[in-house]
């Protein structure tokens, strides 16, 4: 009688913590929708929805896909007025079926409730987690379908009945396979998953491995599938990874994140400013009338590598430590986004205590207070599963978005907290601080770096060009403003300042803002359609009309589409009356 009430009060416990997640996840997910970041993606997340339109209106382009497309496939599916709004949606359910997994698998490594309750309670409120599930980002959907997959695997070997298993090792190969079709950096850890069954001593071990080793092959074939219709050649992966692995690794690598050593002034949505650096790099090194296709491009990065690792291996392998060193530290680096700058902007982030350095220690300390009471094979598999895919983590970058897999593994493992109790001998207490001191030493330093805030400039004016869109343009003028405090002949910022002074003059009619705009404008190297339009207009209202119309026309010529205003005004000089082109009449104040 009093284990069952002692039971019933720790379940009204937990439902009392999940209702708390429950808000959580409801008060950030609102804070983020209501973001300019939330209502306006960019880079990544804005290349996803691009994809998205595109596989929609089946318009892929006859060439190999070049990356991971399961994601925006997916999106494919919703409406176009529910994006992006319901793909952050989507990701925060996606993470909460991480947390629910999270717990599953600590129950099978613990086999203990409260440890596994722990577990997906920490990783349900992990921040990190937390922030990029309301991206739209495919790292959420891909590491819930890492974690299903786990999950299955553990079942299939733990699972007697041979046709169970069979069917188990079959989801679970398949599971893993979509995970690598979402990401690709989880390759390494699902071509693993045949080999944990070594660690079991289920009947019918080979049998198992070969149905996992069907499952992945068979979610990689419906890539390879889609790439004979696309271009009549069968890749099993996206073809970027060549040049990927090449500017992790290549001289002048920051060991951290991809750095762009390219600047591009016109980047179509959907374009992938790293591809197109690729290309730009390659037709320079091998000449103009070199082979243009995918395997000639990725054998040359390929080459480019192994001749930079030869030519002075201590380098590669000194970033190979540095690499290291920044997978353990707590500082989220660098990947479209800084994390340290927004959870500062985002009070449901700042107010949280957790992050990388805190689950470190504490799966530290788990697995050291738990190791007689875990269940070893399991114990052996995650632990496999994390070492390869620390792995392909070191051969590419240690960004934030790429090392938020081995979150949830880390949780896994602090579950075994919950037998502090139970450690015995001062030795294993001993082992315990000193493993906590080290991890932390390692964690919280600024080794190397680490905890650079120079992209902080990247976020502000990515912030800025998101204000912009939504029309916040003050907001937008002031971050504009921040970035060239910092750096005063960023292009993207001289841009932004004249548009945003410009549609303040608009909206006020203050010519304090007229002003500033020109003179911002004298000072402006690069342009774009915006700032074409704007410049014709000063020469318009100056009494320069033939110097007005000459800017628009050549706007429309380089610009295309892209020129819709200095077409309108165009059309307005030209004597058309339509009613939609009273806003240009408006400020060419005809």
């Amino acid at each position: 009688m009093v284990d069952t009430e002692k039971n019933s009060g720790s379940s009204r416990y937990w439902q009392l913590l999940w209702l708390f997640v429950g808000v959580y996840w409801l008060l950030f997910g609102l804070y983020f929708l209501a973001d300019p970041l939330g209502q306006v993606p960019v880079l990544d997340a804005r290349e996803n929805l691009a994809w998205a339109e595109r596989i929609a209106a089946d318009a892929l382009l006859a060439e190999p896909i070049y990356r991971a497309l399961l994601y925006p496939w997916l999106l494919s599916w919703l409406p176009d007025s529910l994006l992006p709004v319901g793909a952050s949606l989507f990701g925060l359910a996606m993470h909460g079926v991480s947390a629910l997994l999270v717990g599953r698998i600590a129950g099978h490594l613990w086999q203990n409730t409260t440890a596994a309750r722990l577990a997906g309670f920490i990783y349900a409120v992990y921040p990190v987690a937390l922030y990029f599930s309301g991206q739209v980002l495919d790292i959420t959907f891909a590491t819930t379908l890492f974690l299903a997959g786990v999950y299955a695997l553990l079942n299939c070997a733990e699972c007697v009945p041979r046709r169970q298993a069979l069917l188990w090792a079959l989801l679970a190969g398949f599971v893993g396979g979509l995970a690598v079709l979402a990401r690709p950096n989880f390759l390494p850890a699902v071509l693993c998953f045949p080999l944990v069954m070594m660690f079991f001593k289920a009947p019918g071990r080979l049998g198992r491995g070969l149905c996992l080793a069907a499952g992945v092959a068979l979610a990689l074939g419906v890539q390879g599938a889609a790439n004979y219709k696309l271009s009549g050649e069968v890749r099993l992966l996206p073809w970027q990874g060549a040049y990927n692995l090449y500017a992790a690794n290549r001289v002048g690598a920051n060991g951290k994140y991809y750095m762009q050593r390219l600047s591009f002034e016109r980047v179509e949505a959907g374009s992938n400013t790293t591809r197109m650096e690729s290309e730009w790099f390659y037709r320079k090194e091998v000449g103009e009338g070199a082979p243009d296709s995918v395997a000639a491009m990725n054998a040359h990065w390929r080459e480019r590598l192994f001749e930079e690792i030869s030519a002075d291996p201590v380098r590669w392998l000194a970033l190979m430590g540095r690499k290291l060193v920044y997978a353990a530290n707590n500082w989220e680096q660098y990947n479209n986004l800084t994390y340290a700058y927004h959870k500062e902007r985002w009070p449901y982030l700042r107010w949280n205590p957790l992050g990388w350095g805190l689950l470190l220690i504490a799966a530290t300390c788990g697995l050291i207070a738990g190791f007689s009471r875990a269940n070893r094979p399991a114990l052996y598999t995650l632990g496999l599963l994390a070492l390869a895919y620390l792995a392909g983590l070191l051969l590419f970058f240690i960004s934030a978005r790429f090392r938020l897999p081995l979150a949830p593994l880390l949780c896994v493992a602090l579950g075994g907290c919950v037998f502090f109790r139970e450690l015995a001998g001062w030795r294993k207490k001993v082992g315990l601080c000193a493993g906590s001191l080290v991890m932390a030493v390692v964690s919280f330093g600024n080794w190397f770096g680490a905890q650079d805030r120079q992209t902080f400039i990247q976020d502000a004016l990515l912030l800025a060009q998101a204000n912009s869109q939504m029309g916040a343009d003050a907001d937008a003028l002031r971050l504009a403003r921040a970035v060239l405090q910092r750096e005063a002949d960023r292009p993207e910022a001289q841009r932004l300042e004249v548009t945003s002074l410009f549609n303040l003059w608009l909206l006020t009619g203050e010519s304090s803002y007229w002003a500033e705009m020109t003179r911002a404008m004298e000072a402006l190297d690069s342009s774009d359609a915006a700032v074409e339009f704007i410049r014709g207009v000063v020469h318009w209202r100056s009494g320069k009309r033939e110097q007005a119309v000459s800017t628009w026309r050549a706007a429309v010529g380089k610009y295309g589409a892209e020129a819709d205003s200095s077409f309108a005004a165009l059309r307005v000089v030209g004597g058309e009356s339509e009613a939609g082109l009273d806003p240009i009449r408006r400020i060419l104040d005809l």
